[in-house]
């Protein structure tokens, strides 16, 4: 005991004793945090339908009854005042923005909407597959003006299929090699994915956060996060400029740098989130480390505080 008390008087002891804290508590930390598995894109099926495959008629009645109402039967969009005359725009003209825009907006499931006038979240779609699919074959033929506005850009991988599209496992397993050796050409593709962190981070992290957590607008909107985001979603996104988005062409971003913008943004969501009992989902490097300097700054004080009381109780 006069060991210990005698090495407690040292000069240093408080020291040490603040050294050995911020010890203990990073390797507790480190111990707590669970090791993250690589995040996998959510997916949905794709390829480019045949004529034969996709009925227009089905198409029109799809249309009639869940987008009618908003964009008039011709895609034109609707204008009502208070009154019901038709002067204000209630829901925007279809004609032009191309079969890209449809595709992004029904497959996330942010269309149709309730609110004409809200932004609408990322939710699962409300249609098949196939009835997607029957409602751009007609979009296409009979609302779309002289091809204007992106084509879906079915080169690049959606998303996975799903067993319960399938009468068979054998069937899925085969479906799914073939998307996931799709998938893996396009992702690692990409020429030059330092080129693609520059572009995002130039052309996106303002606004999708620089980890693609999404973030704050003005006006009560937000940016969404990009962690569920398939590729070509990424791409139709790009292409059509959805909400308060700009739109970058392959005019002003060509198809390769799209490639490995989006193969960039692949990498972030493989990137493992450590997590633990303070998982801040990925709010930023300034943010964590504000938050980081911040404790660590309040353990110091704290022990400082701790061994003046107890030297002071001991004089």
């Amino acid at each position: 005991m006069k060991w210990i008390t005698a090495r407690r008087r040292h000069p240093l002891a408080g020291y040490a004793v603040v050294i050995l804290a911020l010890a203990l508590f990073g390797v507790g930390f480190a111990a707590l945090a669970p090791a993250s598995d690589e995040a996998r894109a959510q997916t949905l099926s794709a390829e480019a339908p045949s004529p034969e495959d996709v009925d227009a008629a089905n198409g029109k009645a799809i249309f009639d009854q869940t987008c009618a109402s908003c964009h008039n039967y011709d895609g034109s969009g609707t204008y009502t005042d208070e009154d019901g005359n038709r002067e204000m725009t209630n829901g925007p003209d279809l004609r032009e923005v191309g079969s890209a825009s449809v595709d992004f907006q029904v497959s996330t499931g942010r269309m149709p909407s309730m609110n004409p006038e809200a932004q609408m979240p990322r939710k699962d779609m409300v249609m098949s597959e196939q009835d997607l699919a029957d409602l751009i074959a007609y979009y296409d033929e009979s609302i779309r003006t002289d091809d204007m506005g992106a084509d879906i850009p079915y080169d690049v991988p959606d998303a996975a299929p799903e067993r319960a599209d399938f009468e068979d496992d054998e069937s899925y397993e085969v479906a799914l090699e073939e998307y996931e050796a799709e998938y893996d050409a396009y992702i690692e593709g990409a020429d030059d994915v330092d080129m693609g962190m520059k572009l995002y981070l130039t052309n996106c992290a303002h606004c999708h956060s620089w980890s693609g957590g999404g973030g704050a607008l003005t006006d009560g909107r937000w940016a969404p996060e990009l962690h569920d985001s398939t590729p070509r979603e990424i791409y139709e996104a790009m292409v059509s400029g959805p909400g308060a988005m700009p739109m970058f062409s392959d005019g002003v971003i060509t198809p390769e740098e799209k490639q490995e913008l989006i193969s960039y943004v692949k990498t972030l969501q493989a990137e493992p989130n450590a997590g633990g009992i303070f998982d801040l989902e990925r709010v930023g490097q300034v943010a964590e480390g504000f938050i980081g300097w911040t404790i660590g700054l309040s353990l110091i004080i704290a022990c400082a505080i701790w061994i003046t009381a107890k030297q002071r109780a001991h004089d």
